[in-house]
Formats: structure tokens, sequence, C-alpha cells
């Protein structure tokens, strides 16, 4: 048995087990529903930032009464994040375990659990939330909740929330004895709404007291407790170079043994990385400096040129080197996808999988075009990240478009493309070497 024979037998069975884990497998389905509303909140960022606030347009045409569509835009999308990813956790989850089998069906919808995820969740919020006054002033205020705690900074309350009040929710429906049977004349909707009344009310009660209690004793809230202890500690890792570096590394490890190391690992990785970039649009629609270098749109601006493992170099350089037909043949096909960050038919058609030539640089490649452009974005010669693209923007266009039109990040761009050609091309003549061995 080969080496790459031995790392997948022991890697690949870990990882598919990590990824169809019902809890981390309903959090990544949650991110997913989201991205469609993160990126109409960026596109309004970026027409507030360029042109509804921008100085020099409005002296041509005054545009800045329409900054406040941003402003709406805004909370009607990245405003509510984390109150939309508790929902769909708690759908996923008891959606989960009816396909499974785990409960009746009959008796149960995982609509209910998508409520209860989101009581839950303004349960453990503070009952009085500090605001500030248009005088400059601060007050502390009831009835209101925080923003912070709805938006993608509450991302992990949310996580919390809907975990736990599904999981509780489930086992409680199961149990006969709490059910209100109803006549089989009454609609299945009605009907399931009464099975499902004692299970929930029992639900908040028994996460309603313990956060009395903490609140009491301690004087802390849920979300006090979760920054402390899992927030902080994650987003300080997610978000740093050198955590950046030894995920994307792993992510690519993965992908080069046909798992999506991306997909497994975006419940850990999805909810900082919103954070940033949300952090980082704010500021630039404020005008205020950037704060944070790392989130989504930098690693696929950066470390994903043509899909997992940069292959739109690999492919590049099989045009360009190769001298197998069946390698060109199937770059010819690969090349369009590629072009918008697919990188499957590459990845299984080449094959990059197993291969043991292919899989080095592609596991390698993009984490050092990470580390270049983490190293020059922090001493301030690349721009940072104010907007996320759609992950199927064409490489330099999708760094154009994530910088807000920075000149010197979509150079380095096309300079990082070129590197990452150079340095594939000797595996692809390597490649073309065993081949011809073989032959």
């Amino acid at each position: 048995m080969s080496l790459t024979d031995k790392i997948s037998a022991k890697l690949v069975p870990v990882a598919a087990k990590l990824n169809g884990q019902r809890h981390l497998t309903a959090i990544r389905d949650s991110f997913i529903v989201t991205m469609p509303l993160i990126m109409a909140a960026s596109v309004f960022i970026l027409l507030n930032a360029l042109l509804f606030s921008n100085a020099a347009v409005n002296k041509i045409i005054d545009l800045s009464k329409l900054a406040d569509l941003a402003t709406m835009t805004n909370n009607a999308t990245l405003g509510i994040l984390a109150i939309l990813v508790a929902y769909n956790i708690g759908i996923n989850l008891a959606t989960w375990y009816e396909a499974n089998g785990n409960i009746n069906s009959k008796a149960f919808t995982p609509n209910h659990a998508g409520g209860l995820s989101v009581c839950l969740m303004f349960l453990m919020m503070p009952i009085q939330t500090t605001v500030t006054l248009t005088s400059g002033k601060t007050a502390a205020v009831t009835g209101i909740y925080s923003q912070d705690l709805t938006s993608s900074s509450g991302l992990f309350l949310a996580m919390f929330a809907g975990i736990l009040g599904t999981e509780i929710f489930v086992r409680l429906s199961k149990v006969e004895k709490l059910r209100i049977k109803m006549p089989d004349s009454v609609p299945p909707a009605v009907a399931s709404t009464f099975n499902s009344l004692i299970p929930e009310v029992l639900v908040i009660i028994m996460v309603a007291i313990p956060i009395y209690l903490i609140k009491a004793f301690t004087g802390m809230s849920i979300p006090d407790i979760i920054t402390i202890v899992i927030q902080t500690p994650l987003k300080g890792l997610v978000l740093s170079g050198v955590g950046m570096i030894v995920i994307q590394f792993i992510s690519d490890t993965l992908w080069v043994f046909g798992l999506h190391g991306s997909s497994i690992l975006s419940p850990i990785t999805v909810a900082p990385q919103l954070e940033s970039i949300q952090e980082n649009m704010q500021a630039f629609a404020a005008h205020k400096t950037i704060p944070n270098i790392v989130n989504a749109p930098f690693l696929g601006s950066y470390g994903m040129l043509g899909g997992g493992g940069c292959v739109l170099a690999l492919l590049i350089a099989i045009f360009l080197v190769s001298k197998r037909k069946e390698q060109k043949d199937i770059a010819k096909l690969a090349i369009g996808p590629s072009l918008f960050n697919i990188a499957e038919p590459v990845m299984f058609g080449l094959p990059v999988v197993m291969n043991p030539i292919f899989m080095i640089p592609t596991a390698i490649i993009p984490s050092i075009n990470l580390s270049l452009a983490y190293m020059l974005t922090k001493i301030g010669i690349l721009g940072k990240m104010v907007a996320i693209s759609p992950w199927i923007t064409p490489p330099v266009l999708q760094t154009w478009i994530s910088t807000a039109g920075n000149i010197p990040a979509t150079v380095f761009t096309i300079l990082l493309l070129i590197m990452d050609i150079l340095i594939y091309i000797p595996f692809v003549i390597a490649s073309n070497k065993v081949n011809q061995s073989e032959d």
C-alpha cells in the first residue's frame, strides 16, 4: 500500500464522519441559505460608499438621500442574519431527525423547531440593552434587542440556541404522554401544533430558569459567556494569519483526498469570517479604518483561483507544457467551470484527487498565496476586503469587487496566478514523464 493510500485510509473515514455529523450539517446548510442576502447587502454598501456617500459624485449629482437605501438593506439582511440562522438550524436539525426515523413525522413539524430556536435565542439575550442616543449619551433600555446580537456578531448565540432547543424539543416530542391527541378530522397543521404544545412550553421553561439563575448569581448573560468561552478564542484562531494558513492547509489536504474541505470546516470558520467582513463593510460605509484582513472574500480572492487548490493555474500549465492529449482534452473541458471557481471537473477528471504528483502543489499553493497576501495586506500595500462577491465570480474580478476596486490587490492577484502556473509546471512535466514510463 502506497503512502497516499495509507493516509487516505486514515483521513477519509474521519472527515466523512465529520461531514455527515448532524449538528455540523445543520449549521453549514443554514449558512448557505443566507448567502444571497449577504451579497445583496454587499452590493448596496458598495453603492453607498462609491456613489451615494461619495463627495466627488455628489458634487456632480446629489445622491446623498439614497444612502438610506444601504442602511435599510443592511438592517434587513445582515442585521437579522443570526435570527435566520437560528431558525434554519432548528429546521435542518429537526428534519435530520425526521428523515432518519428518530421521530414520528405525523406528530412533528420541523417548523416548530425553527420557531422555538428563535424564541430561545431571544430568551438568552439581556433584558436591558445599552444604547447610544443622538445626543451622544448612553442609556439602558428594555424591550429593544441590540443588532450586535441579531447580526453576524450573534451567530454563535444562534447556533447554541438552535442546537440546544431542537435537541431537547425532539426528545420531549417522542414522549407519547406529552402529546395532545386530536381527532383525525383535524387538519394536520393544527394537530402537529397541539402535539408540539407541551414539549415547546417545557423547553422554554427548562431553558429560561437556568438563564435566570446564571444572571442572578453571576451577573452575566448567555451572550457574555459565549463570547468569553467560545467566540473570542475561535475568532482569534480563524482570523489570525497562522490560524488561517493551518485551516486552509487542512481544507486543501481534504480536497486532494476527494473531500470538500471548505464545506467540512465551514461550521467553525463561517461565523467568524462573516463577522469579520460585516465589520469591514460597516467601517467602509462609514469611511472609517478597515479593521480585519482575514474573511471569506480574502480567502476566495487569493486562495481559490479557479476553485480549491487554485486549479486554474494547473489548467493553464497543462496547456503550456503538457504533451499528453488526454490531459489537454480534460483541461479544455474543465477550463470553463474553473473560470467560475468550480474545481470538481479537474479535481476528479484529471484527476487531482488521489494523484501523488498533483496532490502536493494543490495542497500547498493556496497557503502560499494567502501567506503572501496576508503579509502585503498587513503592511498596507494591498487593500482590505470590504464587500462580498458571489463565489462564482472569476478570479481577479473577484478581488477587484471585494476590495472596491483596489488596483494593487487586483494586480497582485494576477501575479499570484502567474506564480501558481510556474509552480505547477514542473509537476505537469513530471506527470508526463510518469505516464510515458507507464506506456
